[in-house]
């Protein structure tokens, strides 16, 4: 069995992506971060690279997540703190939300596939993901904390600012929208495609002919869209539209399969519906589930 320090201090440097925050989270120096987790890696035969500002293990980690999972089993039992992340959709409703025992991530990851990964290897032990993009997967449980719309955006000085009555979906043609990262929503791509808002040669060519091209920033026409409990992210220079999105969208808390309905899970949930129903109360539209609803594709 390898050093619980040297583990953690390897799991935390891929965690938190730099020397510098994982010495902060474990209270120690970077030399000190490098050390350990050069020696974690010589126990087990690996070599650790960067790629696209995360860091990847090469080699065969069969051996490692065994002896992650028995780690991350003595967190679990012994009452450790244990290590949450959540995605950038997800991060503004924990604002200000102290957590015993838990240690916070960088809560700025905007797609799916690297904290995936943190939570099926053990390395983090819950994640706060949003739907309906949040991954299903065999050996992971999920649970719904909230449902609620996905409303439209614009700035002020918008031509549609002002709008108080429906909207055709072929009146946004001429304006752009706020971009997503390619790929990484497909489910939330496809409502938008459906709606007509994702980029294309028409809305290209519609915004070249429309009456406020070459006249104004193109920030000032963009549009936008925000849940109920992200709309304080736009500041009051942006407006809601009598609009929203064919889709419904949530935060998902997800842990392992085996901790599912470990005390501390129901802890931390209960913690978290206790705050967002605190946001949420200003929001007749948001729904906060104060028992664990299993979210399903």
């Amino acid at each position: 069995m390898v050093s619980l320090d040297y583990l953690a201090t390897l799991d935390h440097l891929i965690w938190l992506r730099t020397g510098q925050r994982a010495a902060e989270a474990l209270s120690c120096v970077q030399a000190t971060v490098s050390r350990n987790s050069r020696k974690c890696l010589e126990v087990f035969g690996l070599e650790l690279a960067r790629s696209r500002g995360e860091w990847r293990l090469i080699g065969d980690t069969t051996l490692l997540n065994l002896e992650r999972s028995v780690h991350q089993e003595w967190r679990w039992s012994r009452n450790l703190t244990l290590r949450l992340e959540a995605q950038h959709w997800s991060a503004p409703g924990l604002d200000g939300l102290a957590l015993a025992n838990w240690q916070r991530g960088n809560f700025n990851q905007l797609e799916y596939e690297q904290p995936l990964a943190l939570l099926k290897d053990g390395v983090i032990d819950a994640w706060i993901c949003s739907a309906p993009d949040a991954p299903v997967r065999d050996g992971l449980a999920a649970l719904r904390l909230t449902t609620m719309p996905m409303h439209l955006m614009v700035p002020l000085g918008h031509p549609l600012a002002d709008r108080r009555c429906p909207i055709v979906w072929d009146e946004l043609l001429s304006y752009p929208v706020l971009p997503l990262p390619d790929g990484s929503f497909p489910i939330f791509e496809g409502v938008l495609r459906q709606c007509g808002l994702l980029p294309s040669p028409e809305r290209e060519q519609a915004m070249k002919q429309a009456s406020w091209f070459g006249k104004v920033p193109v920030e000032a026409m963009l549009i936008g869209y925000s849940s109920p409990l992200t709309l304080h992210l736009f500041g009051d220079d942006w407006v809601r539209l009598p609009q929203r999105l064919p889709v419904e969208v949530s935060d998902v808390l997800m842990v392992r399969e085996p901790y599912r309905d470990h005390p501390r899970t129901q802890a931390l949930f209960n913690h978290l519906t206790d705050h967002l129903s605190r946001l949420a109360a200003p929001h007749p539209d948001v729904i906060v589930h104060g028992s664990p609803v299993a979210y399903v594709v």
